[in-house]
């Protein structure tokens, strides 16, 4: 058996080609046409999911009402990405979402 030379361990050409296909990769996951097709697959989720357990949707309007078909949209709530976080105790009174509490109350908590 030959053993293993430093020229077979590295191949600065292979990483480069490695690296620029990484990149496309990720363009084009983030066109424009991924993009929609995401919200769409996501939508269609949401929506089986709400005809499985018959409860009301609140949209988070920071990040993904739009996956939310509006028809069942039952409100709109602000949560930050840190909300709710183990060791994150600060309560931000511009996002009470106190709107969500009328919903839940509706639908039996």
């Amino acid at each position: 058996m030959q053993s293993l030379t430093t020229a077979d361990l590295i191949f600065p050409s292979a990483s480069t080609s490695i690296s620029a296909q990484t990149a496309a990769l990720g363009k084009s996951c983030s066109s424009i046409q991924n993009r929609l097709r995401s919200i769409d697959v996501d939508s269609r989720f949401i929506r089986e999911v709400v005809e499985e357990y018959r409860l009301p949707v609140i949209a988070n309007e920071r990040c993904g009402s739009w996956y939310i078909p509006s028809d069942l949209k039952a409100g709109s709530a602000y949560f930050k990405s840190t909300d709710g976080h183990h060791g994150v105790w600060a309560c931000s009174l511009r996002r009470l979402n106190l709107g969500v509490l009328g919903i839940v109350g509706k639908s039996g908590g």
